[in-house]
C-alpha cells in the first residue's frame, strides 16, 4: 500500500510539473537517461534490474562513477528519477573525458528485500589499504575504492538513501543472489585479483550479514612460483535453494599481471545446508583450490585459448545451462543429466556474437539476448534454441543502430517481459564519456519524453575545460595494461 501511495504521488507531480495549456506534442526519445558514465553496467556486476510488486528497479553507474537508480511504473509507463544513491571513491572531478581516467569496477548492483527496500552495493575496486588489512585477498593493481551498502530510506522509494556500514571494504564484483525465502547472499572477489572468491548471508533482509565464507581459494600455483591461482565468477540462484557459481581460471603472472584467462567449470551449493558439489553431487572442501577445480568441476578446458566469465542459469530438472566467450566464439553447454553436451557456438559462420544472457523455457527451449556487430550495424537480439542448443536461430532485435553500441547488462531479476535488459549506448562520434541508457523487452526500449530524459545538467560545459586526452600517456597505459578491459583487472 506505502509503495502505492508513492508511485501515485510521484507520477502526479510528474505529470503536473508540465504546467497547463493547450496539449501539444510531445517529444520522445527511446533511452530513459542520458547521464551514464563510463562502463555503466556489465554482466559480472548483477542484478542491476529487478522487476518488484509492478515497478522495474534499474541501477547503473553514473557521473563520478557514483551509483545512480531510476524506476518504471509498468501501470502507468512513466519513469521515475534517476537520482543518485551514494558516492564512489574512486570518482573525479570534473568527470573525465579520458577512458583511462576510469576504473568502472564500482558498478552497483542491486537488489530488493522482502520488505520492498532496495539495496545497492558499489563503489570497490578491492579496497584501499587506508581501510585496513584484506584477510582474505592482496591490494594490487591499484586496487581502490570502498565496497559501500546503500539502502533506500523507504521501501519502494528511490529519492532518498542511506549507508548501512555492515560490510568489508575490499570487494570487486559485488553479486547478489536472492533465495525463494527472502535470504539474501552477496558474493564478491574479496580484493584484487590475488583474492579469494567469498559470500556473506543475511536472513534479516540485509541488516546484519555473516562473516565472509570463501568459496574458490587464491593461492601460488603448484605449477609454478611465479604464477598466482585467481578466479573470475559467476553465481545465480538455482532451484529449490540452490546457488549456481560458473567461473574461469586466471593465471595471475606474478610480479606482473596478465590477461590470460582459461576453462570452464560449474559447481553448486544447497544453501539449506551451506554444502557445495559438482554437478554430479561429489561434495567439494571450501575453498574449493585449483586442483580440486579441475579434477571435480571441469566443463571445458580451453588451454591457450582465453575464456571469459560468462552467464548460467538451470532449467527446470534442475540441469545447469552456461554461455561463456572462449576466443572469439560464444560456447553454450548444457547438462544432459549424464554428461556435458559438447560446446556449441552460436552464431557460428554469422559473424562475432557478443556476450549477453539467457532465458531457459524448458530443457530444450532457450532464449539468449546477445549482441551483435555486421555490415555496419549494431543490435541487441534475441537468439533462440529448440533442440537443447544443437541449432541456434537469430530472433527479433529488441534494438538496433548504425550510430550506436550497446553494453548488456544481465536479465533482470523477476523480469517482466517489457523490461529484460539494461543496456549502455556507446557512439564514437561522442566526444565525451556519457552514456545514454535504455531499458528493453518485448515492446523494444522503454523509452520517455525527451524532456524527461536528459539528466545531464551542465556537465557537458564543465568538461570542456580538460584538456585532450594525452596521445602519449594513453599508449602508456595501453602498454601497461596490455590489453587489458575493465573485466582483466
Amino acid at each position: 500500500m506505502l509503495l502505492a501511495r508513492f508511485v501515485l504521488l510521484l507520477n502526479l507531480v510528474v505529470l503536473g510539473s508540465f504546467g497547463s495549456g493547450a496539449p501539444g506534442p510531445v517529444a520522445q526519445v527511446d533511452y530513459f537517461a542520458d547521464n551514464g558514465y563510463g562502463n555503466p553496467v556489465g554482466t559480472l556486476q548483477h542484478p542491476a534490474v529487478e522487476h518488484y510488486q509492478g515497478v522495474t528497479y534499474v541501477a547503473y553507474q553514473g557521473p563520478h562513477e557514483d551509483p545512480y537508480v531510476a524506476a518504471y511504473v509498468h501501470a502507468t509507463g512513466r519513469w521515475l528519477g534517476p537520482v543518485q544513491a551514494g558516492v564512489s571513491l574512486m570518482g573525479k572531478a570534473p568527470d573525465q573525458i579520458d577512458p583511462g581516467e576510469l576504473d568502472n569496477h564500482g558498478k552497483p548492483a542491486l537488489v530488493v528485500d522482502r520488505q520492498g527496500y532496495i539495496h545497492l552495493v558499489f563503489g570497490s575496486h578491492g579496497g584501499d589499504p587506508k581501510n585496513g588489512k584484506n584477510p582474505l585477498g592482496a591490494f594490487f593493481m591499484g586496487t581502490k575504492g570502498k565496497m559501500t551498502h546503500a539502502v533506500s530510506v523507504k521501501p519502494g522509494d528511490i529519492s532518498a538513501w542511506r549507508v548501512v556500514d555492515n560490510i568489508p571494504a575490499f570487494g570487486t564484483y559485488n553479486q547478489w543472489v536472492k533465495l525463494a525465502n527472502g535470504d539474501l547472499y552477496l558474493f564478491y572477489r574479496h580484493g584484487g585479483h590475488r583474492s579469494d572468491w567469498v559470500y556473506q548471508k543475511s536472513v534479516d533482509d540485509g541488516r546484519t550479514f555473516a562473516a565472509p565464507v570463501s568459496v574458490l581459494k587464491h593461492k601460488v600455483s603448484a605449477a609454478s612460483r611465479t604464477i598466482d591461482d585467481s578466479w573470475y565468477a559467476w553465481f545465480d540462484v538455482g532451484q529449490g535453494d540452490t546457488i549456481t557459481a560458473s567461473y574461469v581460471y586466471h593465471p595471475c603472472a606474478d610480479p606482473k599481471h596478465n590477461a590470460h584467462r582459461q576453462n570452464v567449470y560449474f559447481m553448486q551449493m544447497a544453501a539449506r545446508t551451506g554444502g557445495w558439489t559438482n554437478v554430479q553431487g561429489e561434495r567439494l572442501t571450501l575453498p574449493v583450490t585449483k586442483e580440486a577445480a579441475d579434477k571435480l568441476t571441469l566443463v571445458e578446458a580451453t588451454g591457450t585459448v582465453k575464456s571469459t566469465h560468462g552467464t548460467c542459469h538451470v532449467d527446470t530438472a534442475g540441469r545447469p545451462h552456461l554461455a561463456f566467450p572462449v576466443g572469439h566464439e560464444l560456447h553454450y553447454y548444457r547438462w544432459d543429466g549424464q554428461a556435458w553436451q559438447k560446446p556449441v557456438v552460436i552464431g557460428a559462420g554469422q559473424g562475432r556474437v557478443d556476450d549477453g544472457d539467457f532465458i531457459i523455457d524448458s530443457p530444450l527451449h532457450v532464449r539468449m539476448i546477445l549482441g551483435q556487430t555486421r555490415e555496419g550495424a549494431n543490435d541487441i537480439s534475441w537468439w533462440e534454441t529448440t533442440d537443447g542448443g544443437l541449432t541456434w536461430a537469430k530472433g527479433a532485435p529488441l534494438i538496433a543502430s548504425k550510430e550506436l553500441s550497446f553494453t548488456p547488462s544481465a536479465i533482470a531479476r523477476n523480469a517482466h517481459p517489457d523490461a529484460v535488459m539494461l543496456l549502455a549506448s556507446r557512439s564514437s562520434t561522442e566526444p565525451h564519456l556519457y552514456r545514454r541508457m535504455f531499458l528493453v523487452g518485448g515492446q523494444g526500449p522503454l523509452g520517455r519524453p525527451a524532456a524527461e530524459a536528459g539528466h545531464l545538467g551542465n556537465r557537458l560545459e564543465q568538461i570542456k575545460s580538460l584538456p585532450p586526452p594525452s596521445l602519449a600517456k594513453a599508449e602508456a597505459k595501453r602498454k601497461k595494461k596490455a590489453g587489458l578491459s575493465d573485466d582483466d583487472l
